[in-house]
This record gives C-alpha cells, structure tokens and sequence, in this order.
C-alpha cells in the first residue's frame, strides 16, 4: 500500500541455552527482541509487540521462573525511547497488536499509556488462566493494565483497507498470531514466536514447549505457503543473522 512504513524498532536481547528455544539444540544462543513500528497513511500508527519490561535492564526478578534467560537491554532500548528515536511519542501511539502474551513481547505495555491493544481471544483468556499465571508462563501486569482492548477470534483487517492483517498462528500459545503488513515493495509477514528464526521454518524444528506442537506445525506450514504461493517475505521473530541485514 503506498504510503505504509514498517520500522524495525530493537528493544534489547535475550542469551540462552539454544535447547530452551528449539528441542534438541546445544550451545547458546543470543536473540534479538524486536517491535514493529507501523505508520499508516492516515497517520494513525501500530505496534506489534512491545518488549521487555524496564526492570530487566537490571535483573530477571520479576520473573523468577524464567531465570534461564539472561537480558542484555540497557536503558534507552525500550519500546518508548526507541520510538523517540523514530519520532513517535509513545503516549500517541494508537494501536497495539500483540503476537502473544509472553513477557519478551508485551512487557512495555506500561509505556504506550493510550494505545487499544488488538489481541486474539483465545491468547487474552489464557493470559488469565490461574495456572499459567502461577507457573511464569503469563503475568497479567505486563498487559492487563487498563488499556481499550479488542478481542478477536480469527483473521482481523486492522485499518479497513486491507493494508495490515492479523493471521492466526496458533500452537506456541493458545492464540497466537502474526501480523501480514501489504508494503508497496510487497507483502511481509512478521512472524512473532511461530517461527524463532529461519532454521526454525527450513527443518520444521519446534520448541521443547507448546501450547500445540501439531497447531504450531500447521501454522508454520501455513506461513511457508505465503511464502511460496503469495509471495511474502517472512520476518521472523527472533533471527540474529535476518536482523543484522535489516
């Protein structure tokens, strides 16, 4: 669409043991935490994902069960600094589209105070099941923070024109999804955490945890085909080496 912008925004970096992300995988690895800037021609702007909280730019705390992570984010590489460095103040942003409710993903919320958060129905509802809170693997305080929030259930059209397009990819969570942005150059799809990063797709490899490893397949199955058949270029959630080209 002309006049679409999609920024890439890097707020900080996860290390860990590459055999908590992807079954099987040995050594360490060191990710990058992205959020997406779009900026639609009406002026009205989305971001997908917002990162890490500020508390980890000193430690894991606030998330005691997740201590196999180890941040390296440093003040100035949150969603809200980075957004300065773009010109966007972060009190204007208008929308927030959320890949899932995971802490590297929706733990700047507190920063972007008047966004209407745009999230699947099946991810919020398990954004607040009591066991998954008590186990770390949602905190509702990173998202649930009085913001407008519209739950959706299935393929969303985010401005009306066909330009930005919510795409379920269920299976890391319960409603996962991705984000498919219509740029003149050609469509992208951001993947969020249904696919970590190429290799990922290339071997069909899987994390060692899902919400549905059969669902996540599918899904992954299902960005291959917009790749292939439609054209898209997969941006995936967490490449070091795609990063580095962008």
């Amino acid at each position: 669409m002309t006049g679409l912008r999609l920024v890439p925004l890097e707020c900080g970096w996860l290390q860990t043991d590459r055999s908590s992300i992807l079954a099987g995988g040995s050594g360490r690895v060191r990710m990058p935490l992205p959020s997406w800037l779009i900026v639609h021609p009406s002026g009205q702007t989305l971001l997908f994902d917002t990162g890490m909280h500020t508390s980890l730019q000193q430690d894991m705390s606030r998330y005691p069960t997740l201590a196999t992570f180890e941040p390296d984010y440093r003040p100035g590489e949150d969603v809200s600094a980075r957004l300065a460095a773009a010109e966007v103040g972060a009190g204007d942003v208008d929308i927030i589209v959320f890949s899932h409710l995971h802490f590297d993903h929706c733990g700047g919320t507190n920063l972007v105070p008047n966004a209407r958060i745009v999230v699947q129905q099946a991810e919020w509802r398990a954004g607040h099941h009591e066991r998954l809170i008590a186990a770390g693997v949602y905190q509702p305080d990173d998202f649930d923070l009085g913001h407008d929030v519209q739950q959706i259930a299935g393929e969303h059209d985010v401005f009306g024109d066909g330009s930005v397009l919510c795409v379920p990819t269920p299976g890391h969570t319960a409603g996962h999804q991705s984000l498919r942005v219509n740029l003149e150059s050609g469509p992208v799809v951001l993947t969020g955490d249904c696919v970590y990063m190429r290799e990922m797709l290339d071997k069909l490899l899987l994390p060692p945890f899902a919400f549905n490893e059969q669902q996540q397949l599918d899904s992954m199955r299902k960005l291959m085909a917009l790749r292939d058949a439609d054209g898209c270029q997969l941006l995936y959630g967490h490449d070091a080496e795609q990063w580095a080209q962008l």
